[in-house]
């Protein structure tokens, strides 16, 4: 039954390809989604490219849904077959012949560069001798997400041993389990050895293969508490946009492509795949100089 190879790839993704809750989620809400227009009895021959094209069609012209949302749930689908060939299970992923619809272009949403400035920062939120745990917290994730671009589930995941201080690295483990090492501010350095003074103070133990972002269970915090952190931090701030942990990883590649970096370097910090994920930030820098250039030259 096809239901029961859906159950063995998502076990293949958390086991084998390690990849986080979250995403695990997202494939699954996908796979029950083409189940559902299926029926949960179908057997495995019903996996076709034309029901694929009528999985496309039905959430496209009946349920309404965004072609990002779209390309979300054939993404599902791709890399579902795309195991059931390597597992020889099929001869050919049916869902290979399924085009994927074409993405809005939409520029990312980023603060400037003086509004995440030290002197800004210590402007708007104060004297850190006198913050609690949770404010110190959401400084030490600014300093990681904006200083050295580290996802939100990445900061998560971190463990103490994770950080070479000397060095002025950290080693970070991304996405389908890929290792990449980036860069490590002085200013960071600094904030994390006042969050491990407030970690000790609130009776959570600094340990090598310890998480740097530890509760009080002995778990790491969630990412929901994570992002709320960044949420209140941004909006204390001033930030008036989209209040959440990517605006800042916007931030940092902005950043560095408008003074100078390379855009293979930005690419390997920010740990994509694909060059073409971070080309967006190309096109933010672009759209930015066309609307210089609109409002100050005289035959714009």
């Amino acid at each position: 039954m096809l239901r029961e190879h859906i159950s063995n790839f998502l076990t293949y993704l958390r086991v084998q390809r390690r990849f986080s809750e979250r995403t695990l989620v997202t494939y699954r809400k996908s796979l029950d989604k083409f189940m559902a227009l299926l029926g949960e009895d179908a057997p495995l021959s019903a996996f076709t490219e034309m029901s694929l094209k009528n999985f496309v069609w039905d959430m496209k012209m009946k349920q309404k849904l965004a072609s990002t949302s779209i390309c979300e749930h054939l993404a599902a689908m791709k890399s579902f077959g795309k195991y059931l060939v390597r597992s020889n299970i099929l001869q050919k992923n049916p869902a290979d012949g399924i085009p994927m619809p074409k993405r809005p272009k939409r520029l990312v949403a980023f603060l400037g560069q003086k509004d995440l400035a030290p002197e800004k920062i210590s402007e708007k939120l104060g004297d850190e001798s006198e913050a609690n745990l949770q404010q110190v917290r959401a400084r030490t994730l600014l300093e990681l997400i904006y200083g050295s671009g580290l996802r939100i589930s990445e900061c998560q995941s971190l463990h103490w041993n994770q950080i070479r201080e000397k060095e002025k690295l950290v080693q970070v483990i991304g996405k389908g389990n890929k290792e990449r090492i980036v860069p490590i501010t002085d200013a960071l350095i600094e904030q994390l050895n006042l969050f491990k003074t407030r970690q000790t103070e609130a009776g959570h133990p600094i340990t090598p293969l310890g998480y740097v972002f530890l509760a009080e269970d002995g778990k790491p915090y969630s990412v929901r508490t994570l992002r709320n952190d960044i949420h209140d931090l941004l909006r204390d701030i001033g930030w008036e946009g989209k209040a959440s942990p990517h605006v800042l990883r916007h931030s940092f590649a902005t950043h560095l492509l408008e003074n100078g970096a390379e855009i293979m370097s930005v690419k390997e910090m920010l740990g994509h795949s694909s060059i073409s994920t971070t080309q967006i930030y190309t096109h933010v820098n672009a759209e930015r100089l066309r609307q210089a250039f609109k409002k100050t030259h005289p035959r714009a």
